[in-house]
């Protein structure tokens, strides 16, 4: 008569796990001045508030959150990326039965059970990553949120200057009388 006896297998998986995720954007600033005066204004004005100019013109900023936005000034290009980069190990065990404690029909349940264990491991792994790409993805949206008044900001700033540079340009400049709650700038110019 056969005895049945318990079989079971242990497996761990170590997963190196990367979401994601990027938008890009254009600013729409007003060609008041050629677009290298533009470009250079933007860039000062950025840098102000914590962009860091990098070798190849663009300014940089990283976020703690693992986000980061990228301006070309000259261009008015914008990239927001948001990443995130985790080493998962997962650890699981299964066990199944089998009706001889050695020979060839344990190792058969023992590879079985195995491999359906390492299926179980790797759906997980897929799990977490499908998260960790949500979760990237849902930084990357508060991050763009976040932004968008700063950078209506940063426009009108860099409006106000270039328009004043402008005005200088044309004559003698008067006055200037600028309204930060509506936004509006006047500016009296002798010609």
């Amino acid at each position: 008569m056969s005895r049945a006896y318990r079989i079971r297998v242990q497996e761990s998986l170590t997963r190196d796990l990367r979401a994601e995720d990027s938008i890009e954007t254009q600013l729409e600033i007003l060609e008041i001045l050629p677009p290298e005066q533009m470009g250079e204004l933007l860039a000062q004005e950025l840098e102000q508030r914590g962009f860091e100019r990098q070798n190849d013109g663009t300014l940089l900023r990283h976020e703690d959150n693992g986000t980061s936005v990228e301006v070309e000034p000259c261009t008015g290009k914008v990239v927001i990326r948001s990443e995130a980069k985790e080493t998962v190990i997962l650890e699981g065990s299964k066990e199944g039965f089998g009706y001889e404690d050695f020979g060839a029909r344990r190792k058969q349940v023992e590879e079985n059970l195995s491999k359906e264990l390492q299926e179980d491991l790797a759906q997980r792994a897929e799990r977490q990553q499908g998260e960790m790409q949500t979760e990237t993805t849902n930084r990357l949206q508060k991050e763009l949120d976040d932004l968008q008044p700063e950078v209506a900001e940063v426009i009108h700033r860099v409006t106000a200057e270039a328009l004043k540079r402008k005005a200088s340009q044309m004559g003698e400049i008067k006055e200037i009388s600028e309204d930060a709650e509506s936004g509006s700038l006047t500016i009296k110019v002798e010609v």
